[in-house]
């Protein structure tokens, strides 16, 4: 899987966003007087894509083209990246909060990771305590033999997803204790 670049966030997030689905700067400008929560989103969509002076003629007329204006003869993309990175209070809140919302996409695989690293080595300890093998659980759950071996016999957690992950951790502590 790709890493998710900033660039790639804010062309998901302004069509999720607006409802229209699309990458057009005009379109997605008519959507703002609707959708105030589009403002901060599709400036910093508009920089990173170079779309600017476009987004501008769009907006000429309404009242957020001043703080665009403001913020375009302020800031290159690069310099506005320094300040999202930093938080830096110089910049409005709403800037700050989509470049929250993509940090917090961004990281949501490394959170998943140490989660499944958790269950990880509480299979392990299941599986030994009640003689549960790789085998059994693969079989009996259905899933891939290949899969599972490389998450529990390598640690590695690219071959497993969170759910199958919990769905094994599920079965391995529901499993019946040898005697």
């Amino acid at each position: 899987m790709r890493k998710l670049t900033f660039e790639g966030f804010l062309k998901q997030y302004v069509a999720e966003l607006s409802g229209v689905q699309t990458a057009s700067i005009h379109r997605l400008a008519d959507c703002l007087s609707e959708n105030p929560r589009l403002k901060e989103p599709l400036f910093l969509y508009a920089l990173a894509f170079n779309k600017v002076e476009l987004l501008l003629r769009y907006t000429a007329n309404s009242t957020i083209a001043a703080e665009y204006e403001q913020l375009s003869n302020l800031y290159s993309l690069a310099q506005m990246l320094v300040l999202l990175e930093k938080q830096s209070p110089e910049l409005p809140e709403g800037y700050l909060k989509v470049w929250r919302s993509y940090c917090s996409v961004r990281d949501a695989a490394l959170a998943d990771n140490d989660t499944k690293e958790l269950i990880h080595r509480r299979v392990l300890e299941l599986q030994q305590k009640k003689k549960l093998t790789n085998y059994r659980l693969y079989t009996d759950l259905k899933l891939n033999p290949g899969n599972v071996n490389a998450w529990l016999k390598h640690n590695d957690s690219s071959k497993m997803s969170l759910d199958c992950a919990r769905q094994i951790y599920k079965y391995a502590k529901s499993y019946p204790s040898v005697r």
